[in-house]
């Protein structure tokens, strides 16, 4: 008789037979299925039953494969995250150039960014209160673009058109924070607003002279003995 799962027979198994594999399409399968889950009805809705219906699986199937909700929520973000193409990070030879090849590399908006959207934003309040979770976002839908656009504002500092004084540290998170904020209000992270992100914001920040350091206050000279 056979397990309703693709994979080896589920009765009672051959001496040496070796361990029972299990089915890649349906892993797959299980996946997108939470993937559709977290976008449409986020974390806390989201319900083993759920999964097991989208994929057209049995719950056992599920549980073979990850013990919990968590661990199959965290498997479906490492796995989108592998599905997603990443492109090199732009290397045009001056930062405006740098600039213009990262938005024209933003997709434009359709369904399949919003189940993206919807999939980060199901996962970001649960995450608050889930190191798991809290760990499986920040590494794969948060540090790939905080480590590009580290990179890309490195390499200006590096020819000159960013002043080597600037503290750079938070320039990523304030873009990723701009995109999420825009996100929790239902709008599109769109080519136009990426570009007024970075023309209004970022590239005057992160090009201003850096000011000198204030004069110390009266009364506050350091002591040098007792």
């Amino acid at each position: 008789m056979n397990s309703g799962d693709g994979e080896t027979g589920g009765g009672r198994r051959r001496l040496g037979a070796g361990p029972r594999r299990l089915d890649p399409l349906r892993d797959a399968a299980i996946l997108q299925a939470t993937l559709d889950g977290l976008a449409e009805s986020g974390y806390d809705q989201l319900s083993m039953d759920d999964v097991a219906a989208r994929a057209h699986v049995g719950k056992a199937a599920i549980y073979r494969r990850w013990p919990s909700k968590v661990a199959v929520v965290v498997g479906a973000i490492v796995w989108w995250r592998e599905q997603v193409s990443t492109s090199a990070v732009p290397d045009t030879g001056s930062l405006r150039g740098d600039v213009e090849a990262l938005i024209a590399a933003v997709p434009e908006f359709d369904d399949d960014d919003r189940s993206t959207i919807g999939v980060i934003l199901g996962v970001a309040t649960a995450a608050s209160h889930d190191a798991a979770l809290a760990a499986a976002l920040q590494q794969h839908a948060l540090a790939r673009p905080r480590q590009a656009l580290t990179e890309m504002l490195d390499r200006a500092v590096a020819r000159g058109e960013i002043p080597a004084g600037r503290d750079l540290t938070l320039v990523p998170d304030v873009l990723l924070g701009l995109n999420m904020l825009r996100l929790v209000t239902g709008k599109p992270v769109d080519r136009a607003f990426i570009r007024q992100a970075f023309e209004k914001i970022l590239l005057p920040l992160v090009t201003a002279p850096v000011p000198d350091a204030p004069p110390a206050l009266p009364g506050r000279l350091s002591r040098q003995g007792p």
